[in-house]
């Protein structure tokens, strides 16, 4: 029972190979050039069981950008190790399609998820179903003074980094230069964006504050946002 045990193990390690290739180790050189933000980092780890979806699930990231893993699997024992080669964006939506169980040591299991067309990422860091730009934000309002509000000629391409900016909804005031911003969700980290006005506001602390209006979302806080695309090796 105990061979019979391990041949199904071993063969279940091979099914997981199967849709991704068998992939040879690379010269240190070569992962340093495929990673983009991640620290390489190799790890083995055993076996203990596997599943595969007959439709690929919906998960998505939220602030966070996931570690990113390429798997390579054991030919003759039921091994994966696996090596970091990037990360995910954080704010977006992703299709898992399979999901394994590893032995951490002798009390501790975690379970990696196989995200589409991405690699392996440990399945604590995903949520289930799509994302929503108002996740995890409060609605919130404040009025400020409008000081000057300029449209540019050419739109600005502008990228956001790591952090995920605050998006917020505009209510001018029709019979004074006052603007009300109240908080409508995030930005995707890690996107260019093109950005069609800029306006400076006053709060009533008398603190001059600089938003733009990134098309096709909201205003969001200038010093949020770089100037230019964006770029993995940001």
């Amino acid at each position: 029972m105990d061979i019979l045990k391990k041949t199904l193990t071993v063969l279940t390690a091979l099914a997981l190979m199967a849709p991704l290739a068998i992939v040879a180790p690379v010269s240190a050189k070569t992962t340093t050039a495929t990673t983009t933000q991640a620290s390489v980092k190799k790890q083995t780890y055993t076996i203990l069981s596997s599943s595969f979806y007959k439709t690929a699930k919906t998960y998505h990231t939220k602030d966070a950008k996931p570690v990113v893993y390429k798997a390579v699997m054991g030919a003759d024992r039921p091994t994966m190790t696996l090596t970091a080669k990037g990360k995910l964006k954080a704010g977006t939506t992703y299709k898992v399609t399979k999901q394994v169980k590893v032995k951490i040591n002798a009390k501790k299991s975690q379970k990696y998820s196989y995200v589409k067309g991405q690699g392996w990422v440990v399945s604590s860091k995903l949520t289930a179903g799509k994302f929503k730009a108002a996740s995890g934000v409060k609605k919130t309002a404040t009025k400020y003074t409008i000081v000057s509000v300029t449209a540019l000629k050419k739109a600005k391409t502008v990228h956001t980094k790591d952090a995920r900016p605050v998006v917020y909804k505009a209510a001018v005031a029709a019979d004074r230069p006052t603007m009300t911003l109240t908080t409508n969700g995030k930005l995707k980290a890690a996107t260019t964006y093109k950005v069609t006005k800029q306006a400076k506001l006053k709060n009533a602390a008398k603190k001059t504050v600089a938003v733009s209006y990134v098309k096709g979302h909201g205003w969001v806080l200038q010093k949020s946002l770089t100037n230019g695309q964006f770029k993995n090796a940001d």
